[in-house]
């Protein structure tokens, strides 16, 4: 996940609704045959052949067309195909027929996100908050938290970003943010916290936290473990632009460490005292 670009993680958190088991003897013919299409295009949504879901779901919409799991998945085949308009009007037929329907809020939250409709999106996932046993208000939280930043709220992004750490303290979006917004406040102690907390688990192939640690601790003039992990950087992450940064970095910390040095030689001893105690010569 790249943790610089809001845009693909919003894309990322989009969901999709898996297909509901019932009891398959009281079914009709039809509606096995539009559960087997809304379950092939689910998965190739999955998959991310988005033509051949959309081919499949359009199969099971024509067979029924009051199911929101169809109309929720529809839609979001129709957005990753880059039709955002014809994809906000199957979120919207879903709420028609469920307002609560917190996937279809989540996804039109989404949505509104990506067209800059910052109080829309937040509408939307103050609805899905109220959902009480949606499993997945982490992921709500998370994306408050990111319009709250666009908004420069930055107590209430916090706030948000701690209720997603709380609610699952192994999604380290929220920790990363976190430590942007201490570093941001030159609370450097916090901020070098949250990143670790994000280069754990999940994220632990993530170049960024682990880079956001070396800057965190040049800002404490802690240089050597800065140098170290700018070479943590350069080392696992070399095929990233986060290794040119750190090799960028580490250079410019050698330079000005070569400088002062240099700078004390010639200093120092015109400086050193020539009383006893280290007092004010006369």
């Amino acid at each position: 996940m790249n943790f610089g670009k809001i845009s693909i993680v919003l894309i990322t958190l989009m969901t999709l609704t898996s297909c509901a088991t019932k009891n398959k003897l009281s079914k009709s013919p039809e509606q096995k045959k539009s559960e087997l299409f809304y379950s092939h295009g689910t998965s190739k949504l999955l998959q991310k052949n988005y033509r051949e879901a959309l081919k499949y779901l359009k199969q099971a919409y024509e067979i029924t067309q009051d199911d929101t799991k169809i109309l929720n998945n529809l839609a979001m085949s129709y957005y990753f195909l880059g039709q955002t308009q014809t994809a906000f009007k199957f979120l919207n037929e879903s709420l028609d027929i469920d307002k609560n329907n917190s996937d279809a809020l989540n996804n039109l939250g989404s949505l509104y996100f990506k067209n800059k409709e910052y109080d829309k999106s937040l509408e939307s996932y103050q609805g899905v908050l109220r959902n009480l046993t949606y499993k997945h208000q982490y992921r709500t939280h998370y994306n408050i938290g990111l319009i709250y930043l666009i908004k420069k709220n930055t107590e209430k992004a916090k706030e948000n970003f701690l209720m997603a750490n709380t609610q699952n303290q192994d999604y380290c979006p929220a920790s990363y943010e976190l430590g942007k917004i201490y570093l941001g406040e030159y609370r450097y102690n916090s901020a070098l916290k949250w990143f670790k907390e994000a280069s754990k688990g999940t994220c632990y192939e993530n170049p960024e936290p682990t880079y956001m640690q070396a800057v965190t601790y040049l800002q404490l003039e802690e240089f050597a473990q800065a140098k170290a992990k700018f070479q943590e950087v350069i080392e696992r992450f070399s095929s990233t632009r986060y290794s040119t940064l750190a090799h960028l970095k580490l250079k410019k910390i050698n330079n000005e460490h070569i400088i002062e040095k240099q700078a004390s030689d010639i200093i120092t001893p015109k400086l050193k005292s020539t009383n006893q105690y280290d007092s004010p010569s006369f």
